[in-house]
């Protein structure tokens, strides 16, 4: 159902447009972390660590693809808060014309720099195969992550947070059912792996895009939606564009990272692989706070409603505390048995090292988690003005922290020092982001979309 942001008590109406996101993004999780669990369990520990060390390749492109339909929902929310309704569809038309040209650029791109990509993370010989293997696989099917992101960010744009959940749901289930069809019962291996989660991310793309033309007809475009104007097309790209390299620059820092993994032994990479994949759990609430504040800071800003965008800031940092101070105490109690997931102990020889390298990572990163549950809300409510500049300087930030730490840190301290190189980049992307809210939100009382007065 189509929601006005501008309206309600903002602490209710942001958990009720996130608590969807949540369980979204817990399911989208899900059919990241069940193809590592079933490939280092029914594979090999060293085909879990190949498809690990693709994460922030894979991260590098989806990123992107993340980034700007996010950017081009957000200039939907501000028309659709204005009540310019002529507007936000052909907003909708030049997001679909932007999304058609992206699928072909990215997909050709992603495809012939898989094996230059590769080789800059060092990715060693016995896991080099199944790492280029899983990465042209899950290229391929590029196209349904971007249909499937675009109509799920249009709907969020428009206060709708509960029909993406139901089709990523579907896909999460489909794609289990495919893992274990594909790589248990047939034999595929990581290739079965990839080839589920692109069926089920097609299956999930191509059902949400019918649904949603079908029962919201108001989002139903004519042709002349789609008659757009260069400026026009610049108005969107201006904000998706930054949102979009920020998450392939803080990707590029990470394949960086993973470039310095590789010079450790492969069950190091087994277990900061499996770590990795607990982490990206514990960090759903974050990640989909800031998408709700994205949207409910987009439709406020539209509106003009600029003390009540900032009280819904502030409702979000409280609730993101909290929910770090939870996941941190779960983190560390359960670490070891949610490592115990990826791994089968009669199969891995080196079970104890793969052990000790996922539980170090998770307990300090753990400790580090406040600085990054912050980090996401302010940076997506400073996306949601429109003010995409700081934080696209805060992904530099953080790619230069990496890079420079990745080469410091694991020379003087190891493995301890690579899993400092993470936290590191948080603590700096989120300090600078903490000053450039201060200065750069919106204060004044009176506005009207476009002008202050």
């Amino acid at each position: 159902m189509i929601q006005d942001l501008t309206k309600g008590r903002p602490t209710n109406i942001i958990l009720l447009f996130a608590f969807p996101i949540i369980i979204g993004n817990i399911f989208q999780q899900i059919y990241s972390v069940v193809d590592s669990v079933i490939v280092g369990r029914y594979v090999s520990y060293q085909a879990l660590a190949g498809v690990g060390i693709t994460n922030g390749l894979t991260f590098f492109v989806f990123g992107f693809v993340i980034g700007i339909t996010s950017g081009l929902g957000i200039k939907t929310a501000q028309f659709f808060g204005a009540k310019n309704y002529e507007k936000m569809r052909q907003s909708l038309g030049t997001g679909f014309l932007i999304c058609i040209g992206m699928s072909v650029l990215l997909t050709f791109f992603s495809l012939v720099t898989i094996d230059p990509m590769l080789r800059l993370t060092g990715a060693t010989e016995d896991i080099y195969d199944y790492s280029r293997s899983y990465l042209l696989i899950t290229y391929i099917g590029l196209t349904a992550q971007i249909a499937y992101n675009m109509v799920a960010c249009i709907l969020r744009a428009l206060g709708d947070s509960k029909t993406p959940l139901y089709f990523l749901i579907f896909a999460s289930v489909l794609n289990i059912i495919l893992d274990v069809l594909f790589v248990k019962t047939l034999g595929w291996g990581v290739n079965g792996a990839a080839w589920a989660t692109v069926v089920a991310q097609l299956v999930s793309a191509v059902s949400c895009f019918f649904y949603v033309f079908e029962k919201y007809p108001e989002l139903r475009l004519s042709k002349e939606d789609f008659k757009t104007t260069w400026q026009f097309v610049w108005d969107h790209l201006r904000i998706g564009l930054p949102m979009a390299l920020q998450f392939s620059i803080t990707a590029f820092g990470v394949i960086v990272m993973y470039a310095a993994l590789n010079s450790f032994p492969t069950t190091f990479i087994a277990g900061f692989t499996t770590a990795s994949k607990i982490q990206s759990l514990g960090m759903l609430v974050p990640i989909s706070l800031g998408v709700a504040i994205a949207n409910y800071v987009g439709q406020n800003y539209g509106a003009g409603n600029i003390i009540r965008m900032r009280v819904g800031v502030n409702s979000a940092l409280i609730m993101s505390l909290v929910v770090c101070l939870v996941v941190s105490i779960l983190i560390s109690v359960f670490a070891k048995p949610l490592t115990s997931m990826f791994l089968d102990p009669e199969a891995v020889g080196n079970v104890l090292e793969i052990y000790a390298a996922s539980t170090q990572y998770l307990y300090v990163s753990a400790l580090f988690f406040p600085f990054l549950f912050v980090l996401f809300i302010y940076r997506n409510a400073l996306q949601g003005v429109g003010k995409t500049f700081m934080p696209l300087m805060a992904g530099f930030l953080e790619l230069v922290i990496r890079i420079f730490a990745s080469f410091i840190l694991p020379k003087y301290f190891g493995y301890q020092g690579l899993i400092l190189v993470d936290v590191s980049a948080w603590v700096g992307a989120c300090l600078l982001l903490f000053v450039s809210y201060q200065i750069q939100m919106p204060k004044r009382k009176k506005y009207i979309y476009g002008e202050y007065l």
